[in-house]
């Protein structure tokens, strides 16, 4: 069974973790099946350490009528320092017309480099209405390997039923934990009643696929 720990850190942590929390480095702006438009590749983004990345969303159309076929690969361009770009496919569907998704807005993004510039943090995001998939991939320049985290499996077992979240990654912590922000979506709920899921900050270990939550010290304190 997976465990799961409180990290306790202090307050200015967390309002640091949060403020960075705003806008990617850069991003391949947004597809959708429906209209066949948008996407690209977004602008390469170097750390301080001499690696770049840069995002690009793919539309591919097949077919026609009720054989029609949306496929959406996301693509991540890696480029170490002084050689040539390379090209992984980190992610891909395909929907047809009937599918719920063919309407979704798919979007890619640059989120945030380690401290040593080594490892960048990316996010994958699925969107429609109120509702949105964002799952973090990450890749290491040191191994050449990245990894893909979808977040809904780990947090299973501490969503209540009929609780909806949507996760935001921010960056990484000094230790190459992800810091990842988690909230519910009954935003419209009657005045004075609790979320489902109260908004948290998590610590994410990618090489485990395990979380922890992160916890202010004046709240453990109470």
């Amino acid at each position: 069974m997976r465990k799961l720990l409180t990290i306790v850190l202090p307050l200015c942590f967390l309002q640091l973790a949060a403020a960075q929390d705003n806008k990617p480095l850069a991003d391949a702006g947004t597809t959708t099946c429906e209209s066949v438009s948008g996407g690209g590749t977004g602008k390469w983004v170097t750390s301080k350490a001499g690696f770049s990345v840069a995002v690009e969303l793919r539309l591919k159309m097949t077919g026609t009528d009720k054989q029609r076929r949306c496929i959406t690969s996301w693509v991540l361009h890696i480029r170490d320092q002084n050689k040539r770009p390379k090209s992984i496919t980190v992610a891909e569907r395909e929907d047809r017309p009937e599918d719920n998704e063919w309407v979704q807005e798919n979007s890619f993004e640059i989120n945030a480099w380690s401290k040593d510039g080594k490892l960048a943090l990316i996010s994958q995001i699925e969107a429609q209405g109120d509702w949105d998939e964002t799952t973090p991939i990450i890749y290491d320049f040191q191994s050449k390997k990245h990894w893909r985290i979808e977040l809904n499996p780990l947090f299973k077992t501490l969503i209540p039923a009929e609780c909806y979240l949507l996760y935001r990654p921010i960056r990484f912590a000094d230790d190459e934990r992800v810091i990842i922000s988690a909230s519910s979506t009954d935003t419209d709920r009657e005045p004075g009643t609790k979320p489902c899921f109260g908004e948290s900050l998590w610590q994410l270990d990618f090489r485990r696929r395990s979380i922890a939550r992160v916890a202010t010290s004046t709240a453990t304190t109470r």
